[in-house]
């Protein structure tokens, strides 16, 4: 009986266990999904960069690069790519850089911003999502 007892209290734990993590994916879902990539939201914006950082990414769900680019009307926040996958091919955006970046159009935290398919800086191109702008990390 004591067996029978400590293997219910293990598999509770466990069920337990399960279900939070069930949860917690639930609420991070819908904060991805409100910032999928929309091909008819798509769009090509020019300047200079001003500021780059990484930081904890609701977009990509991960420790995410990004830049802020000022343009003729202003300035957007850019979405790039995880900070790993910028890591892994060597993809470094310096302050000043002139670049052009094609990109789907959101609101962040209530100003305009863009989740990057790609950027050009000079002659290098780099692409962050196939032409349907799924990721390509």
């Amino acid at each position: 009986m004591k067996g029978t007892r400590a293997f219910s209290g293990i598999l509770m734990v466990l069920l337990l266990a399960g279900a939070g993590s069930v949860i917690s994916q639930e609420k991070s879902a819908p904060a991805q999904a409100a910032y999928a990539y929309d091909q008819s939201a798509q769009q090509t914006v020019r300047g200079w960069v001003v500021s780059g950082r990484d930081f904890q990414c609701p977009v990509s769900g991960t420790l995410g690069s990004h830049i802020t680019v000022k343009t003729e009307t202003g300035t957007i926040e850019v979405h790039l790519a995880p900070a790993s996958f910028m890591k892994q091919y060597e993809i470094l955006i310096r302050k000043d850089d002139n670049v052009t970046v094609v990109g789907s159009r959101i609101t962040f935290e209530g100003k305009p911003a863009l989740i990057a398919k790609s950027i050009v800086i000079g002659r290098d191109t780099y692409n962050f999502r196939d032409p349907k702008g799924k990721p390509l990390w």
